[in-house]
């Protein structure tokens, strides 16, 4: 996941870093006895931090052993594990709650029949990201201001009706979105080139948008996905009517894809439907063909025949089938929210390559918890801040004024898949060894500072296993104590 400008803020710890190729990873009555133990557990915690990190393995990555990458380790130490957190009608229900009270995100459904100019001119302020830093391209050559000046030539501003019908679309492939309507990337230093500054999200097959206004060269539309205002390419989009928009995710039966990432079936016979990238959470409504009758070439007895969406030569949406292996993991609905499902599916992303804005075929932060969450059809905001403080979920707060113990204490308390939200990064938590916190995080460094005071920056770039207590945020300021947010993700409101 990660997701635009104003939406992909809370990711700017991780952009920053980036920028200097350093990224931080990123009952009322208590008896004397109850608070002796408290404290004792405590110190137990501080204790078992600074002798994980009192020696640094080869890895460079402290405190992990090997069976500590497998879900198994995990879930037996996972209380209840197979209890359902929240049913489907909790989960639908907290669903709505985030979809229509969330600043972050935008109810498609509530958008007016008409885009005044008005309206499209805040989206295009909406999307932007700033041009006033310094920029380079892939090769650290800088971008020129007559570069600059083109790609906000290309938006077209004098392009803008006074109004216009409210126009639909839909992704038809894993699409990258953009602040700006240009396929130019940019970095703020030749070492930042895992961060790119246009950068703003990520579409998936089937999901909706509304056409706001296309580049002044045709080959970019603003849309606004329920993520907020980004361009996309006009190739990976089409216009249909709102009912077939709309509609597709409401078809019956479908699949989940429950995978980290699946592809269709290669086809010459439909070359935009093949090896066609669907990633985990991914709804697909189940095609309507004859179990006899080939599809794009192919029987079917074996795959799943899928309904996918397709661009016509005039850019309109249809629907055509397309093959997914029945050997793949996918499920006939999204799988139930228990401990176990949540360590499963975070644990089929391990050593994902870190993709920043899910770049990279991939995801970030982020977009790693959201995508987790999505195959259990719970619906997270696409960005870490956002996920910090979305009204549809409990939180803790913290603040300056918070110590130390109070918040190891909170993390201690919580439950697994909880997520620990920091500026610009957000990691969730698996559960305990021996008192102490342990969290998967799709992350580019991990900090720390060994037994002798020495602090190291170690490159993961990837979906990680960490102990949660010895890290740091920034080299000097640890994890705990940047909290902002502790998400309670399965508690009941």
């Amino acid at each position: 996941m990660s997701t635009r400008t104003g939406a992909r803020q809370g990711n700017d710890l991780e952009r920053r870093a980036g920028r200097r190729d350093l990224v931080v990873i990123r009952s009322s009555r208590r008896t004397l006895l109850s608070a002796m133990f408290a404290a004792a557990a405590l110190w137990s915690c501080s204790a078992i931090a600074q002798d994980v990190s009192s020696v640094v393995p080869p890895s460079g990555v402290i405190g992990v052993q090997e069976p500590m990458l497998s879900p198994g380790f995990w879930i037996a130490r996972a209380q209840a594990p197979e209890s359902v957190l929240m049913t489907t009608e909790q989960v639908a229900a907290r669903n709505q709650i985030t979809a229509t009270r969330d600043a972050a995100l935008v109810d498609l459904l509530s958008l007016p029949p008409t885009m005044t100019r008005e309206r499209v001119l805040r989206w295009i302020k909406g999307a932007a990201s700033p041009l006033s830093g310094p920029l380079v391209d892939a090769q650290g050559h800088s971008l020129s201001p007559q570069s600059l000046a083109e790609i906000q030539a290309n938006i077209g501003m004098d392009r803008i009706s006074a109004s216009e019908p409210t126009r639909y679309g839909m992704a038809v492939r894993r699409a990258q979105l953009h602040t700006y309507p240009t396929a130019v990337r940019a970095y703020a230093s030749k070492d930042a080139t895992d961060f790119e500054s246009f950068e703003a999200g990520t579409l998936f097959p089937g999901d909706p948008v509304v056409m706001v206004h296309p580049s002044a060269d045709g080959k970019w539309w603003l849309v606004v996905s329920y993520q907020g205002p980004a361009w996309v390419a006009t190739v990976d989009i089409a216009q249909g009517d709102a009912r077939a928009v709309f509609g597709y995710a409401q078809k019956s039966p479908f699949r989940v894809v429950t995978g980290d990432e699946l592809r269709t079936v290669f086809t010459p016979e439909a070359p935009g439907l093949s090896e066609l990238q669907l990633d985990m959470g991914t709804r697909l409504p189940l095609a309507s063909v004859p179990p006899d009758q080939p599809v794009n070439g192919q029987g079917p007895y074996a795959s799943w025949a899928v309904e996918l969406p397709v661009r016509g030569d005039d850019g309109a949406l249809s629907f055509k089938p397309a093959l997914l292996q029945k050997a793949r993991d996918t499920s006939p609905d999204y799988l139930p929210l228990t401990r176990t499902n949540i360590i499963r599916q975070a644990f089929k992303f391990l050593g994902e390559r870190y993709g920043w804005g899910h770049a990279y075929n991939t995801r970030d932060c982020s977009g790693f918890t959201s995508d987790v969450y999505r195959s259990m059809g719970l619906l997270l905001p696409p960005n870490s801040g956002a996920q910090g403080k979305s009204p549809g979920f409990a939180h803790q707060f913290f603040t300056a004024a918070d110590s130390h113990d109070a918040r190891v204490q909170a993390i201690l308390n919580a439950d697994v898949g909880d997520l620990i939200v920091v500026p610009g990064h957000v990691l969730m938590l698996l559960g305990k060894v021996d008192g102490q916190p342990y969290v998967i995080q799709d992350v580019p460094f991990v900090i720390f500072r060994d037994g002798h005071g020495t602090v190291h920056w170690t490159k993961v770039n990837e979906v990680s296993v960490t102990p949660l207590l010895p890290l740091l945020a920034d080299g000097r300021q640890g994890y705990v104590d940047a909290m902002t947010s502790l998400v309670h993700v399965t508690a009941l409101r």
